[in-house]
């Protein structure tokens, strides 16, 4: 439960109280039906919050005034240093939390908890129009458009991330699941008008697969879950051989920065479940166990190079991704070493790092409060915002150096600290969002 109040705070406060993005306008038709899917029978009033549609690229996250959680217009955030790029991976990273099933269909038992995660359809819908009309290039590939109109140099990382988080919208949309979140996601969306996006962020994902490890194994989950939505054979084939192409590559990667290492060893892991092949798999056990594991440092709780860490949001997002995809698909004692050392990484590398900057146990309803202690949901070490007057959310960039953890930068890096909030995913029901579903990939088999 922390990992999740940990990853729903940083998605709350970016889209619905910061105002940190363009404004969304939505129907009151459809505000209505989102409290009808919630089982509300009476309509309560909506509180004034900074929801938005687009999200820039980064921000300090000081609130503009005295934060009462029960008060979601005191959340907003100084909009002095808003950088109001549109980037592509903060849109994707962002939609892609937003349209996680998994994610929205636990803790969500209370008719709050269920409008919550109704009242980000439309950003998620705004998200993609977004990437699609108006961050791609001249080329097609998609780029971060800076606010004077200006695009800047498309990167590889951005066009997977766009591939997998278009693709996850078509599949939300196209489920026959009959919960309430699936169900309003296939009356309320329709997952056609996403394929344009997403083919062309394949095409995106072609011409620019990676020049790195961390890079191909990003790709690697975003063609996968590409090919989930996918009907022509032929075509299926067609991306399962770019997996295969860049697994290959994988296997080969002399990989050195732990960004790398990390995402090499979840890409070959998902590689191997997507070709139904075994020795990727092994070959990522043998990574995490003669190239990762001789990083950790017991004293620490870390991963440390020379005695020392310089961890971003993404850095720890891909050891997350790491070491889930070992301690859940992997074998003997290496899965169980990486059970071990997942809550002391979360622990050291999120909470006393001071990466995670604020308690989210205010976003936690009374009702499971009730029902299990509030160190659960959130470390008794994270301070409240009411104190620390910033949003509790992950920082840029913290350092370990000399047995201490010092915060150097406290702004929200949109895309790193929503790729971090993606990667951490509880497994639910056997099924984990960053994780291709097993009863789906039956189908490219």
């Amino acid at each position: 439960p922390a990992t999740y109040f940990a990853a729903i705070s940083n998605l709350a406060n970016a889209v619905m109280f910061s105002g940190l993005g363009e404004q969304l306008i939505f129907s009151p038709y459809e505000r209505d039906d989102w409290l009808r899917r919630s089982g509300y029978v009476s309509r309560p009033p909506m509180p004034d919050m900074g929801i938005i549609g687009p999200i820039f690229a980064a921000s300090k996250p000081v609130f503009a005034m005295t934060p009462d959680f029960s008060t979601p217009s005191t959340l907003r955030w100084k909009t002095d240093s808003f950088d109001q790029t549109l980037d592509p991976g903060a849109q994707a990273w962002t939609l892609l939390k937003i349209s996680s099933p998994q994610f929205h269909l636990q803790f969500h038992e209370l008719p709050e908890n269920k409008i919550a995660a109704l009242m980000m359809l439309p950003q998620a819908r705004m998200q993609a129009t977004v990437l699609n009309d108006r961050l791609r290039n001249g080329a097609g590939l998609l780029a971060a458009l800076s606010p004077d109109g200006k695009y800047m140099a498309p990167k590889a990382r951005d066009q997977a991330a766009v591939l997998w988080a278009s693709s996850s919208l078509i599949l939300a949309g196209s489920s026959k699941n009959t919960d309430y979140w699936h169900k309003a996601y296939g009356d309320l969306t329709n997952a056609d008008e996403y394929r344009p996006l997403a083919n062309a962020a394949y095409a995106g994902v072609r011409k620019m697969p990676g020049d790195n490890p961390a890079d191909r194994g990003i790709a690697i989950q975003a063609l996968g879950r590409y090919a989930l939505t996918l009907s022509d054979k032929a075509k299926q084939q067609e991306v399962t051989a770019l997996i295969s192409r860049l697994a290959d590559t994988l296997v080969k990667d002399g990989a050195s920065s732990l960004e790398d290492i990390s995402l090499g060893i979840y890409g070959l892991i998902e590689a191997g479940r997507v070709l139904n092949d075994a020795q990727y798999a092994k070959i990522a056990s043998e990574r995490f166990n003669s190239v990762l594991l001789p990083l950790w440092d017991d004293g620490a709780g870390v991963f440390l190079s020379n005695g020392t860490a310089d961890y971003t949001p993404t850095t720890v997002g891909a050891v997350i991704a790491a070491l889930n995809a070992i301690r859940w698909y992997g074998e003997g004692e290496n899965a169980t070493r990486a059970a071990l050392l997942y809550p002391q990484f979360f622990e050291n590398a999120i909470v006393r790092s001071g990466l995670l900057q604020g308690s989210p146990i205010a976003l936690v309803s009374k009702k499971y409060l009730e029902e299990q202690p509030a160190a659960n949901f959130a470390h008794p070490l994270l301070k409240d915002a009411e104190d620390t007057g910033m949003a509790p959310v992950f920082a840029s960039r913290v350092v370990y150096s000399q047995g201490k953890w010092t915060v150097t930068d406290t702004s929200f890096q949109t895309s790193s600290a929503m790729f971090l909030a993606n990667m951490l995913a509880l497994k639910s029901d056997g099924v984990a969002d960053t994780f291709l579903p097993d009863d789906l990939l039956a189908n490219l088999r």
